[in-house]
């Protein structure tokens, strides 16, 4: 009997027309498959901020000679054709977004997420299709393989990257001070602030708590919503900035050491700065919309950044070291908290339901994806 993926000559895409407000359910031809290239089926695709931005217009990039950019670069697939040393047909998998300049040295050794030219392309972003269609084929090193038990829960891998590139940066940093555990075995003895709580917050809130940090994770909302309920099943405290400010917690119960911001406001990302530990670091994960606008309180900030040894960290994009590194870290978070990832899954929409999907928002919506199961 015939596999499936073969009766595909034409298929359904979601684009948009780079510059140009709207998103749209398109067709296009089925991409073939060259030698030593996986062809995947995407099953599931998460929706964030990046993707709303380039369907207002603000920015995105079709491939050479394309009018229609295929959005989405947060996916989970199968592999359904071709298979390598690590790949097989049937395998779940999570391809990364990045893909290298081919010229500089960081591209050339598996850091395209730290390009030095800005050749780079991505997908579903910039210059390449992305993964909101019925094929895709890419090469096996931007492969990563979904260990057995994870599931759907793996379409968070995208943006946990983010979190795990921030974390793990601030770790390597802070290696130029003698940063050690100055407390008992199984005691919490760091302090960390997450800001923000959209799937990048309450990712990177989780990676902290694994690595025994004592976390507190803000926003502008109550107790009652959906996402400080996870935090709380996770023993992260749920901060409601509209209530006491990061500067009146951090003055009661004390600095933090480590600041991950995950919010693209620039008034919360830099007003915190002052909220760190002497020798802490802040890393800066959102990219704020070019119509804020913050008269910066320049000399509170450089005063204590100056006088603290304090360290300021921009985070963009992942390699696919971050991305095993997410999945194994969904590994134990489903091992120490059962059915907590599942709960940032929000809500599916089928394919022609993408405009609801888009339009979802609320305090409650942490990540809403596109079943292309349905």
């Amino acid at each position: 009997m015939q596999t499936q993926y073969w009766q595909y000559d034409v298929m359904k895409a979601i684009g948009v027309s780079p510059g140009k407000p709207g998103v749209k359910l398109i067709e296009k031809s089925e991409p073939a498959r060259a030698e030593g290239e996986i062809k995947l089926e995407p099953l599931l695709v998460g929706i964030c901020g990046t993707d709303r931005e380039i369907i207002s217009g603000y920015y995105g990039e079709a491939p050479p000679g394309e009018e229609f950019l295929t959005i989405g670069h947060e996916s989970l697939c199968k592999v359904v054709e071709g298979q390598s040393n690590e790949l097989k047909e049937g395998d779940l998998v999570v391809p990364t977004v990045r893909r290298s300049c081919g010229v500089c040295w960081s591209c050339l050794h598996g850091q395209s997420d730290m390009c030095f030219t800005g050749n780079f392309k991505e997908r579903g972003i910039k210059g390449m299709d992305g993964y909101n269609t019925e094929r895709v084929v890419e090469l096996p090193e931007y492969i990563a393989r979904v260990p057995d038990g994870l599931g759907d829960v793996a379409v968070l891998t995208e943006p946990m990257t983010i979190g795990e590139k921030a974390v793990y940066q601030c770790l390597e940093l802070q290696k130029r001070v003698e940063w050690g555990w100055d407390c008992k075995e199984g005691l919490e003895c760091k302090k960390a602030l997450v800001l923000g709580t959209g799937p990048v917050g309450l990712l990177a809130s989780l990676i902290l708590r694994l690595k025994g940090f004592k976390v507190v994770a803000a926003d502008r909302h109550d107790d009652s919503t959906r996402k400080a309920s996870i935090l709380n099943a996770a023993g992260i405290a749920h901060l409601n900035t509209s209530n006491t400010s990061i500067d009146e917690f951090a003055g009661s119960e004390g600095k933090f050491d480590i600041i991950i911001e995950a919010t693209g406001d620039a008034v919360v990302g830099l007003d915190a700065i002052p909220s760190l530990s002497p020798n802490g670091i802040i890393a800066l994960t959102g990219i704020p919309g070019g119509s804020q606008v913050y008269q910066m309180p320049a000399v509170q900030i450089m005063r204590s950044i100056v006088l603290n040894n304090l360290i300021t960290v921009g985070i963009v994009n992942a390699n696919i070291s971050y991305f095993k590194m997410a999945l194994q870290h969904m590994l134990e978070i489903e091992s120490k908290f059962p059915g907590l990832l599942e709960r940032l899954i929000s809500s599916k929409f089928a394919v022609e339901e993408y405009s609801a999907a888009f339009s979802a928002r609320g305090a409650d919506v942490v990540k809403v994806v596109i079943d292309w199961r349905r």
